[in-house]
């Protein structure tokens, strides 16, 4: 299955894109709670910075996704409150879960991840006729990440694990669809959509990460023919 990786900012590439250009839109946008990747300042550290400066992008999402599109966001339990108010009464939060939990100081620790999911309205979601398992959580193996040292994603600061993204396209994305993935990181989204059968489009800035995304995907997948890449 063939892919493509832009580099540049997602704002300005999707706005180079035609309408209802995409079956599904899977991505892991940054969180806007200071966290730093790498060398590289958080978009937001409040609710409100962060859904000023996610709402444009979200809208280029939802234009260039189909009618009837899959979509899911992976989002931070801090701002789980406003998920209602930034996209939409229709939504429906997935648990991310992870067999391994880094413990912090804190009374609860997060077990999971949110991903808000919804099919773009105007038409009937676009979505697997019979599903393997299109239940509202996936416990993903991320001991396994934090453990092996050596894989390439371990050079991005938070890769996600590629078993529950595949869990993740293959029961809630029509089956031979295109996914979209604009903040595409380690890649684990362009893996886990081609290996499942899709075909893949991925927009990172950072030139770093984009290096890690070829690499992956060089090492990875050396039988699913071309691969394809825009700088």
């Amino acid at each position: 299955m063939p892919w493509t990786l832009h580099q540049g900012d997602c704002l300005d590439v999707m706005r180079a894109m035609p309408d209802n250009s995409f079956d599904a839109v899977v991505t892991d946008p940054p969180y806007g709670i200071g966290f730093m990747y790498g060398s590289e300042k958080d978009v937001a550290r409040s609710a409100d910075e962060y859904r000023e400066w996610l709402r444009p992008r979200y809208l280029e999402m939802q234009r260039v996704l189909r009618p009837g599109g899959f979509m899911a966001l992976w989002q931070a339990q801090l701002y789980f409150p406003h998920f209602w108010d930034w996209f939409g009464p229709g939504i429906h939060i997935y648990c991310a879960a992870k067999n391994f939990v880094q413990l912090r100081q804190t009374p609860i620790n997060y077990g999971y991840d949110p991903v808000v999911m919804l099919y773009k309205p105007g038409a009937a979601p676009l979505r697997p006729r019979t599903p393997p398992r299109n239940i509202d959580f996936y416990v993903a193996n991320t001991a396994s990440i934090v453990a092996d040292k050596t894989r390439i994603e371990k050079a991005h600061p938070c890769p996600r694990p590629l078993d529950q993204v595949r869990e993740i396209v293959r029961n809630f994305a029509i089956p031979n669809g295109t996914i979209l993935d604009p903040f595409a990181g380690s890649g684990t989204t362009l893996l886990a959509a081609v290996r499942e059968g899709f075909d893949a489009v991925g927009i990172e800035k950072d030139a770093h990460y984009c290096d890690i995304i070829r690499q992956r995907m060089g090492a990875e997948l050396p039988l699913f023919g071309s691969q394809e890449a825009d700088a």
